[in-house]
């Protein structure tokens, strides 16, 4: 119990000295996962964050994934997303977006260790289209209790392909509260930096994601 209270202090304690300096939002990601083929799997999400500043959603989508386990260690498949922007002057930015996806997974010791490679063209109707790669990494830590209680951390990178580089990360600290069979539910605090006009911009996001197996 010594770690879990360690590890919720270090989340709490990065949440209140950013706050205050940073720009602040709730992410919600619920999902579910049906398996109709062996080691095939169709999942449909929605996510969507929320400003309690402007008291107003500032993104929101939908997207859905088919991928293929084809070894225990190597995931890889393809989805489609629709997701609109606030862009904060009663106008919503509509994006579609298809995906394609790797990845690679390895346990070492009681050590978890996934990396997530995907390409994205971005589609828009008011701006230009573009390619884009998002790499992450994630470790998790030994789980702490029977029901699936798990500490981990995430780092994750957007890379624009038209020649800008990177313009997006977000640096993830968190835990999987509970896991079971068919369920999954994760609280984690996450720093972002985002570039804008050439300049970084700071924001500090809290969120939750509910999983579900069928």
């Amino acid at each position: 119990m010594q770690k879990l209270y360690v590890i919720l202090l270090l989340i709490l304690a990065g949440t209140s000295s950013f706050a205050q300096e940073h720009s602040f939002e709730l992410w919600n990601k619920n999902q579910v996962e049906i398996a109709p083929w062996e080691k095939i799997s169709i999942t449909v999400a929605e996510k969507m964050h929320y400003s309690p500043k402007r008291n107003t959603l500032d993104l929101k989508y939908g997207e859905i994934f088919i991928g293929h386990q084809v070894l225990n260690w190597l995931e890889y498949g393809a989805g489609f997303r629709v997701s609109s922007t606030n862009l904060q002057i009663g106008e919503w930015l509509q994006e579609n977006r298809t995906m394609v996806y790797a990845d690679f997974g390895k346990d070492l010791k009681n050590f978890e260790f996934d990396l997530y490679n995907r390409f994205e063209y971005r589609i828009y109707k008011s701006l230009n289209n573009y390619f884009r790669y998002r790499h992450s990494l994630r470790m998790k830590f030994p789980a702490i209790t029977d029901w699936g209680l798990q500490f981990y951390l995430q780092e994750e990178a957007f890379i624009k392909l038209n020649g800008e580089g990177t313009h997006l990360a977000r640096f993830y600290s968190g835990l999987t509260a509970f896991e079971k069979e068919h369920i999954e539910i994760k609280i984690y605090y996450a720093l972002q930096k985002r570039q804008v006009l050439n300049h970084w911009l700071s924001g500090d996001i809290v969120g939750l994601n509910l999983s579900f197996e069928i």
